[in-house]
């Protein structure tokens, strides 16, 4: 009984504990959005002015052709494949961990189908100590969320580790794993391709390996056009159901590289738009990865709050049990003295 009642203090702290981290890191990923969304309305009017140039090169009947970022056509061949899984580097959480490695799992099976060589890169200690144990002849990099960094320099680190991969040819293709927040009982487990990018194509190639039924990856209001639904919703509503829509991964042209269906932006670039793609398009997969480190950090705050608060429930249920049970061996050995009592006197 000592023993359930001083873990049932840990839990239902540790539960407390998570109430906290998920009201802050909800607050955090709702201030992410405007920023988010920014990045996002800049790298199209770009690429939007870029196609518009072709465009017009080819009316002309030019051969010039306009060289967008490797970060936007991505390689011929895509041999190597760098799979990003972002976890927990605690434990306690539930099923967070093995959710995502269920997943990643799914995903290695279909890409060795393919013949492609797999990598692994997990960032979050305890879920990578899985995947590394489960899998010790595959090349595993595990990373650590350090206490000292913010997420967005978090972000920022991971996001240079991957661009210099890409461009020093240690992989071809690049896709994250991991738990997108939407209420405080349901976070759903995305897979998105980040490098080379593809949040602007209409539909996510890898959508067959998610358990949603919905086919089309952005999502659009009646008109086709992009919606954003910044909600500032307290932690009891997004408790109660609310969801958190997330502001990133849309285009006008139904794909990057197809023809563009409005007209450009009335602007002059100077240096070109191509020129300023390739610097502003790695803040662009930083502010993304930053989304999903805080998808990511809330989504572990929930997961462990509902355990936690099962842990509690369970452990007062055993404690009623146990009580049940300590009063019952007391009152026999009461009686079993008092028997003995009565029977020494009637002797």
């Amino acid at each position: 009984m000592n023993t359930v009642s001083s873990t049932m203090k840990i839990t239902t702290a540790m539960k407390m504990i998570s109430v906290s981290k998920l009201r802050k890191s909800h607050e955090a990923l709702l201030q992410a959005y405007s920023y988010a969304d920014e990045m996002n309305r800049m790298v199209r009017r770009l690429v939007r002015a870029a196609s518009y140039r072709q465009e017009k090169l080819i009316e002309e009947n030019k051969t010039q052709r306009v060289a967008l970022p490797l970060l936007l056509t991505g390689k011929e061949e895509e041999n190597n494949f760098l799979i990003v899984a972002v976890m927990s580097d605690e434990g306690l959480c539930g099923q967070f961990n093995q959710i995502i490695i269920a997943k990643v799992e799914q995903m290695m099976g279909y890409l060795q189908q393919e013949g492609k060589k797999i990598s692994l890169l997990c960032f979050g200690k305890r879920g990578g100590e899985i995947l590394k144990h489960k899998y010790p002849d595959m090349n595993v990099h595990i990373t650590s969320k350090r206490t000292e960094r913010t997420a967005f320099e978090e972000a920022e680190r991971l996001t240079y580790l991957l661009i210099d991969s890409f461009y020093g040819g240690r992989f071809d293709a690049c896709a994250v794993v991991y738990s997108e927040f939407e209420t405080a009982v349901i976070q759903k487990t995305k897979i998105e391709q980040i490098v080379p990018i593809q949040t602007f194509n209409h539909e996510n190639r890898w959508q067959f390996l998610v358990d949603s039924k919905d086919p089309v990856y952005v999502k659009r209001d009646i008109l086709g056009q992009k919606r954003v639904t910044k909600q500032r919703a307290p932690l009891f509503k997004a408790i109660a159901g609310q969801s958190i829509k997330s502001p990133l991964g849309a285009i006008d042209a139904e794909n990057l590289l197809k023809e563009s269906t409005r007209p450009a932006d009335a602007y002059d670039y100077e240096p070109k738009e191509t020129d300023i793609l390739e610097n502003v398009l790695p803040l662009y997969v930083q502010s993304y990865i930053y989304k999903i480190l805080l998808d990511t950090t809330a989504s572990e705050s929930a997961s462990r709050m509902i355990a936690m608060d099962n842990a509690s429930k369970n452990a007062n249920e055993m404690m009623i049990k146990l009580k049940k049970t300590y009063h019952r061996k007391r009152q026999e050995l009461v009686t079993r003295d008092l028997i003995e009592v009565i029977s020494g006197s009637m002797n």
